[in-house]
């Protein structure tokens, strides 16, 4: 099946793909939030998501796994753990007790593949690929699962690193309709609401 269209079906069944108002992270608005914390909870389906998600990572070369806390935690984890790959993880932060890190793992002198559930703006995955490249590492490459395609892309381009990804927001959306999973109206509406396009 089409991963956009598998993801689709996934994230209807389970929940994760929601309509309505919500605030993102970077503080937009949004009439869709994609809330994939929820998949874990799920064995079937975070199996299936890992496996699109490792489909996706063979394009590019790395040593070392890293998950953006929280949510690309657990993602990250089950990534390393299919791929047989060292993992790490970056923390919002600098712990303020212990040894004060905010990368933690061993990522110096080793090529990175960063990972987070869904990139809207981009500035979670930017501050930590600064982390880990402040740690000594070489990240030159993200992925995560759903791209809102709203920057991300282009502020990463930016920084020497590429953008990967499973499915684009827009494709989910476009997939659930042709799936009868949404409503061909919803989806329209939504995709206007984001990208000021009909679909």
């Amino acid at each position: 099946m089409d991963p956009e269209k598998l993801l689709a079906r996934i994230l209807v069944e389970t929940g994760a793909l929601q309509l309505g108002e919500f605030t993102l992270t970077s503080g937009a608005k949004s009439p869709v939030y994609i809330d994939l914390r929820r998949l874990p909870s799920y064995p079937r389906a975070f199996r299936a998501v890992l496996s699109l998600l490792h489909a996706a990572s063979l394009e590019a070369e790395y040593d070392v796994v890293a998950g953006v806390a929280t949510a690309g935690i657990a993602w990250a984890a089950g990534l390393a753990l299919y791929a047989g790959k060292p993992m790490a993880y970056v923390r919002g932060e600098k712990k303020q007790h212990g040894l004060g890190r905010r990368v933690e793992g061993v990522v110096e002198g080793r090529t990175v593949l960063v990972v987070d559930d869904v990139a809207t703006t981009g500035g979670s995955l930017a501050s930590a690929v600064e982390a880990l490249r402040g740690a000594g590492a070489e990240a030159r490459y993200a992925l995560v699962i759903v791209d809102r395609e709203q920057g991300a892309r282009e502020r990463l381009e930016g920084m020497g690193v590429r953008l990967m990804r499973v499915a684009t927001l827009r494709g989910v959306l476009r997939a659930a309709a042709e799936e009868g999973l949404l409503s061909r109206e919803e989806a329209r509406r939504v995709i206007a609401s984001l990208y000021g396009e009909e679909d």
